[in-house]
């Protein structure tokens, strides 16, 4: 009987640590979870399935929010990194590990390593880099 107490203990104890870590990398990884807020606008940066990037009223859904790794965004529903070029067009595509989707943060801009552009935006809603001028409109909380 005592053997059987051992194994049935033993298996909670491993079961019960296994829910613990679970829960301790899931309250990690929420904790890296966060929103892009336009200091101008006041819209959240935002993203859909087709990786186009703009911004919205924040509404609270997963399409605004971003993780992050290392320099890299991540959408949180898509799973896409933010990404740029050199003519300051902003999308998302898979993650590749490139510098297009690198991004410095400096003070409350958001710089792409790949160009030196800021990430900006304007009332309309569009999302694209420029030079980085000092701007709320390249600011992001």
């Amino acid at each position: 009987m005592k053997r059987r107490f051992d194994r049935v203990g033993t298996a909670l104890v491993v079961a019960g640590f296994a829910g613990l870590m679970l829960f301790a990398m899931s309250m990690s990884a929420d904790a890296a979870v966060k929103r892009l807020v336009n200091v101008s606008t006041l819209f959240c940066l935002d993203s859909n399935a087709n990786g186009q990037v703009y911004t919205l009223s924040c509404n609270g859904g997963n399409y605004q929010n971003w993780s992050q790794a290392g320099q890299r965004l991540i959408n949180v529903s898509t799973g896409k990194c933010l990404d740029s070029n050199a003519d300051g067009q902003v999308y998302a595509l898979p993650c590749n590990g490139g510098n297009y989707q690198s991004w410095m943060p400096s003070g409350k801009r958001l710089i792409n390593v790949s160009t030196g552009k800021c990430l900006d935006s304007n009332g309309r809603g569009q999302v694209y880099t420029l030079g980085c001028n000092g701007g709320n409109y390249q600011s992001w909380n």
